[in-house]
C-alpha cells in the first residue's frame, strides 16, 4: 500500500480530496494533513509518505518554496499540485519541481484518482529500475566472487602462481585483514559446501573465513580464515574452536574429519605453501586417530625404519601378474602398519612410495617409458589427498593390480620350467637376502624338493649358484667402478664384508683388493 499527505489551508479541500481519492482498491492510504507549507514539510519528515499532494497558495511557507524544499530533501517523491489559479509562476515552478499533474480546481473524482494512479506506476517503475540496478550490481558480485573463488582454489593446489587481485567487494573486506590461516579438511564421504558455509555464518565466522570446494576431490575442501593483527583472542584458540565446530557438524553427517591447520601467512601467493603444511599436518594423523585436528607447528613428520618381511614376495607377485596374491599381500602391508605403536600417514605414504619407486625399476626392464613412471606427479598429487588409512589400502590396491595386471602377457615368469624361473630371479635379485626356504615359497613349492631338483636341473646347490652370480657381479664392480669394497660388498648382496672376503676368496683364490690390483 502506498502511502501518501495532503497539504492545504483549506480543510474542505483537504476532506474532498481524501474523499474523492479512497483508496483506490487497498492501494493508498492518507497518513496525514496539513494547513500550510511549513507544517507539511515537517509532516514530510515525520512520515516518509509515498506522494505529497499539495496546494500552491498557503500561509507561513507556500507551495513554491515548499517544492524546492522537497525537491533538495526528497528528490524520488512523487508530487501533485492542487490550486486554485491559473498563475503561470505557479506553473512555471511545479514544472522545475518534476510534479506529476498540475491540477486546476475545482476538479473531478476521475482527475484525482487518474493522476493518483499515474503516480502509484511511476513509482513502481523506479523500485523495478532501482531494483534492476541492484540485481546488476548483485549479479556482478557473485561473478566476480565466483572468479575469485576459482583463482583461490588455483592459488591453493599450486596451479597458479601470479599475483592475484580481487575483484569482489565481501573478498576484499576479508582480505583487508591481511593475514590468512588455511583449514585444509578431509572427510570420509562427499563434504556439503553449503552446509559448511551455512555453519560459517550462523557461527559468527562468516566475516572472518569461507568454506572452499576442493578443484577435483569432493571429500576435501578448505576453510580459509582472515583475520587482523589486533584479534581479540588467540589464534591456535580460534582455530580450535572453528575446528571442533566443523568436526562435530560432519560427525553429524555420519562422516569422519581430519583438519590440518597450516601456519599464519600475510599474502594469497602463499595459499600453496599454506596447503602443503596443511597436507603434512594431516600426515601426522595416527592410524587409530579419528575426528581430530592438527597444527602444522605442532608435528614432528620424522618415519621410523619399517622392515616389512613380505617385501620382496610383494614385487615378485606383481612382477609374476599374481593379482590376487598382490591383494592379499596389501592387506598383511597394513596389518602390519596396525601392529606399528603410532604409526602414522606419513610413515605409510613414505614406505609405500618406497615400494611404487622399487615397482618402477621393475618396470624399467621391461618398458622403456611405463606408466607409472609418466604417472609420478599424479601419484604424489593423490597422495596429497588421501588422509585415511582405507581410502589409501583401496588406492595402492588398485595401482598395483593395474601394474600387475598389465605384465600378464610380458613376464620373464610366464615359463613352465621352474627352476629356470628361480634361476631368472636369482639373476635378477641377487642383492637381495635370498634363501632356499624364501625361493621355494615365491613358486609353491616345498623346501626339500626345490633344492633337491635345483642341483639336479643345474649341477650347483642353491647357495653356490648364488654365490657364484655375487662374486660375479663383484668382479665386475672392481674391474669397472672406483666403488669401496664395502660398498661392492653390499651392492651384490652380503651386509657382512668379512663373509664376502671370505666366499671372494674362496671362488677366486685371492682377495676383492688383490683382485682389483691384479686387474690395473
Amino acid at each position: 500500500m502506498y502511502r501518501y499527505i495532503i497539504i492545504d489551508d483549506e480543510t474542505l479541500t483537504r476532506k474532498g480530496t481524501i474523499k474523492k481519492i479512497g483508496t483506490l482498491d487497498g492501494r493508498v492510504q492518507c497518513i496525514g494533513e496539513a494547513d500550510n507549507g511549513e507544517s507539511g514539510m515537517q509532516l514530510i519528515d515525520e512520515t516518509d509518505s509515498d506522494i505529497i499532494i499539495t496546494d500552491m497558495n498557503m500561509p507561513v511557507v507556500d507551495g513554491t518554496q515548499l517544492l524546492k524544499l522537497i525537491r533538495e530533501k526528497y528528490s524520488t517523491k512523487q508530487i501533485i499540485v492542487i490550486s486554485g489559479y491559473k498563475d503561470f509562476d505557479y506553473a512555471k515552478q511545479a514544472i522545475q519541481a518534476k510534479v506529476i499533474s498540475y491540477i486546476l480546481k475545482p476538479f473531478s473524482k476521475e482527475d484525482i484518482q487518474n493522476t493518483m494512479m499515474e503516480a502509484i506506476h511511476l513509482i513502481e517503475n523506479n523500485q523495478s529500475s532501482d531494483n534492476k540496478i541492484i540485481s546488476i550490481e548483485a549479479e556482478k558480485e557473485y561473478v566476480q566472487y565466483g572468479y575469485d573463488i576459482q583463482m583461490l582454489k588455483n592459488l591453493i593446489l599450486g596451479y597458479h602462481n601470479r599475483q592475484l587481485e580481487l575483484n569482489s567487494e565481501k573478498l576484499k573486506t576479508m582480505y583487508s585483514m591481511h593475514h590468512i590461516v588455511l583449514m585444509t579438511i578431509h572427510s570420509t564421504s562427499n563434504l556439503d559446501e553449503t552446509a559448511l558455509n551455512n555453519y560459517a555464518i550462523t557461527s559468527g565466522y562468516g566475516d572472518l573465513g569461507l568454506y572452499i570446494s576442493h578443484l577435483n576431490n569432493d571429500k576435501m575442501g578448505f576453510f580459509v580464515l582472515f583475520f587482523p593483527d589486533n584479534t581479540p583472542v588467540k589464534l591456535n584458540s580460534l582455530c580450535k574452536q572453528i575446528s571442533s565446530g566443523l568436526i562435530q557438524l560432519l560427525m553429524e553427517m555420519d562422516s569422519s574429519v581430519s583438519i590440518g591447520i597450516s601456519n599464519i601467512k600475510s599474502d594469497l601467493l602463499q595459499l600453496n605453501a599454506a596447503f602443503n603444511e596443511c597436507v603434512d599436518a594431516l600426515n601426522s594423523k595416527k592410524l587409530t586417530d579419528l575426528n581430530h585436528y592438527y597444527f602444522y607447528n605442532e608435528i614432528n613428520n620424522t618415519h621410523k625404519r619399517f622392515s616389512w618381511e613380505l617385501s620382496d614376495e610383494f614385487l615378485f607377485r606383481i612382477e609374476a601378474a599374481e593379482e590376487t596374491k598382490v591383494i592379499d599381500l596389501i592387506d598383511n602391508l597394513f596389518n602390519y602398519f596396525m601392529s606399528i605403536p603410532d604409526c602414522t600417514l606419513y610413515e605409510a605414504k613414505f614406505y609405500c612410495n618406497d615400494l611404487i619407486q622399487k615397482t618402477k625399476i621393475m618396470l624399467s626392464t621391461y618398458y622403456q617409458y611405463s606408466s607409472l613412471n609418466n604417472d609420478s606427479s599424479s601419484i604424489k598429487n593423490i597422495f596429497n589427498s588421501i588422509f585415511n588409512f582405507e581410502e589409501m589400502n583401496n588406492y595402492l590396491k588398485l595401482l598395483f593390480t593395474n601394474i600387475s595386471s598389465s605384465m600378464a602377457n610380458t613376464s620373464i615368469y610366464k615359463i613352465d620350467d621352474n627352476i629356470g624361473k628361480i634361476k631368472l630371479y636369482i639373476d635378477r635379485n641377487y642383492k637381495n637376502n635370498l634363501s632356499m626356504e624364501f625361493i621355494s615359497s615365491l613358486f609353491y613349492m616345498n623346501r626339500s624338493y626345490c633344492s633337491f631338483l635345483f642341483k639336479e636341473k643345474t649341477g650347483e646347490k642353491f647357495v653356490d649358484y648364488v654365490n657364484n652370480i655375487r662374486i660375479n657381479k663383484a668382479k665386475e664392480l672392481l674391474t669397472q667402478t672406483d666403488m669401496k669394497l664395502y660398498q661392492i660388498s653390499k651392492s651384490v648382496g652380503y651386509d657382512n664384508i668379512k663373509y664376502f672376503f671370505r666366499v671372494f676368496k674362496k671362488q677366486t683364490g685371492i682377495t676383492p683388493e688383490q683382485y682389483r690390483k691384479n686387474i690395473k
